[in-house]
């Protein structure tokens, strides 16, 4: 497996062997997964303060909740615990949910920029 995280490019933010570990050690499924992520979530940020904003918190929630998962299944840790707690905030209207928002902000940038980055996407935004 040592060959397989090695092969891998540079990705801040993830830990390359917890998610290929999750991926039964399938380094072009990580890869394609990690891939899939970035596109699902380029926009996320944007996106999850329109709804805040629009008042509805209960999918705003379910947004962080889907963040969460899918940061934990590619080895993300920080944004997934950042998600994490997002995602309670949201649920208890909890005034500490901007520090959150900003903070899931930067994990996500950190995660999408070295996915950006490794596998040479180009952001048409």
């Amino acid at each position: 497996m040592t060959e397989a995280i090695d092969a891998l490019p540079d990705l801040p933010g993830i830990d390359k062997a917890a998610g290929l570990r999750r991926l039964m050690n399938k380094p072009k499924l990580y890869e394609k997964v990690l891939c899939d992520f970035h596109a699902r979530f380029r926009n996320e940020t944007q996106t999850l303060r329109a709804v805040i904003d629009s008042g509805d918190l209960a999918t705003a929630e379910r947004m962080a909740h889907s963040a969460k998962g899918l940061a934990g299944t590619i080895g993300a840790g920080g944004l997934q615990e950042i998600a994490r707690l997002l995602e309670f905030a949201l649920h208890d209207s909890d005034p500490l949910w901007e520090d959150y928002f900003s903070s899931f902000e930067q994990e996500l940038g950190q995660v999408l920029t070295g996915i950006a980055q490794g596998f040479g996407i180009v952001d048409d935004n």
